[in-house]
């Protein structure tokens, strides 16, 4: 089997994370793998496990972008993929444009993913175009059932991310090398206790509830302090309106922001409370809150979207109503004053949420076969 990976690039996030994971499972099995997204810090891996990659920027929103179209008609005539899985709405476009002048023989099964709360227009439903649609839990599919009710039901499949049992193991603990280096680097954390919000620098993450919880903790915590792992959009002002709220709040010394890291789990593992705060959309998955999870550490999040299906498998006692900052702040004193046991799970593996993808391209595989 030959399957095309589409995405906007390589660089770190959710939608990228699993392409990258879809590759290097798909390669490992014995089947060829083309990944087509622009190049990124993610690159080096899809290189590694063997798949080829084509550094095309498809996502990348300007009218050049469209002479990708014929480009990629031509790559699949002579290609002919079998699966053509799109991550994002731009690409997915591309894509869909290539194929329409292929004959039925030539074109590949359509697979796309929901990865979020895509707006609803003409432009984002062709995420919900495919020959399978894959959500990424049960609430995005109940969120694309009811802003595309042409959708079928039948083709539309959870999916929920997965986490390598490897790579995040559970009871992992930071080495003193990482600790010794992290501290060159944040001389603030020394004698600390971190929690930490990871996410990229967005309004709808949480970030001012987050600010405001070390505030409010600090006067019975003297030591905490919080760590904000994520990367801003180039030319945000988005930092500098959080900067300016924990000066505010008297915490900009207990407030770090680190940007994107490729050393997110010793991040979560040096942390006593991992959060995820996301508010209006909630967190379509989040894939944080398992990491942490797996690791072995606690998490507090609110309750609604993907984040709710997370808890309610893996760790009942972080859910909290959402917008209740007065619930958020007692629990996190509760964790703090007693660190809550979270026992081992095999919830949302990484092997059996590829396997179950998998499926997904063999299923439609199968019924387009004559």
């Amino acid at each position: 089997m030959h399957v095309v990976q589409v995405l906007v690039s390589l660089n770190l996030g959710g939608s990228e994370l699993v392409a990258v994971e879809l590759a290097e499972f798909c390669v490992a099995a014995g089947h060829r793998v083309t990944v087509i997204a622009a190049d990124g810090p993610l690159g080096d891996r899809v290189r590694a496990c063997g798949a080829t990659h084509l550094d095309w920027p498809v996502g990348r929103k300007r009218l050049g972008t469209l002479q990708y179209i014929r480009s990629l008609r031509d790559w699949l005539a002579t290609e002919r993929p079998d699966v053509l899985h799109v991550h994002s709405r731009l690409p997915a476009w591309i894509c869909r444009l290539a194929m329409r002048r292929l004959p039925d023989r030539q074109r590949p099964v359509f697979v796309t993913s929901m990865h979020g709360h895509y707006s609803v227009s003409r432009y984002s439903a062709v995420m919900a175009s495919g020959d399978r649609v894959i959500a990424v839990s049960d609430h995005i599919r109940d969120y694309t059932l009811h802003n595309y009710p042409g959708t079928d039901p039948q083709r539309l499949i959870t999916v929920h991310g997965g986490i390598s049992r490897q790579a995040f193991p559970f009871g992992h603990r930071p080495t003193s090398e990482w600790l010794e280096q992290t501290y060159a680097e944040y001389p603030e954390l020394r004698d600390r206790r971190w929690i930490c919000l990871p996410g990229r620098l967005s309004r709808y993450k949480g970030h001012a509830d987050f600010i405001e919880l070390v505030a409010r903790l600090r006067a019975q915590v003297p030591e905490i302090h919080g760590v904000i792992v994520g990367k801003a959009r180039p030319g945000s002002r988005y930092r500098d309106e959080l900067e300016g709220l924990a000066e505010r709040y008297g915490v900009l010394d207990r407030i770090t922001f680190t940007q994107a890291r490729l050393d997110m789990r010793d991040w979560l593992a040096a942390s006593e409370i991992v959060y995820s705060l996301c508010a209006d959309p909630p967190e379509a998955f989040g894939r944080t809150v398992p990491e942490a999870l797996h690791l072995g550490i606690p998490v507090i999040g609110w309750e609604h979207g993907g984040v709710q299906e997370t808890l309610t498998a893996m760790f009942p006692r972080g859910a909290v109503t959402p917008g209740d900052r007065a619930a958020l702040l007692e629990r996190s004193l509760e964790f703090l004053r007693n660190a809550p046991e979270v026992s081992p799970s095999a919830a949302f593996g990484l092997q059996e949420s590829m396997e179950k993808t998998m499926s997904v391209y063999q299923s439609a595989l199968a019924e387009k076969a004559p």
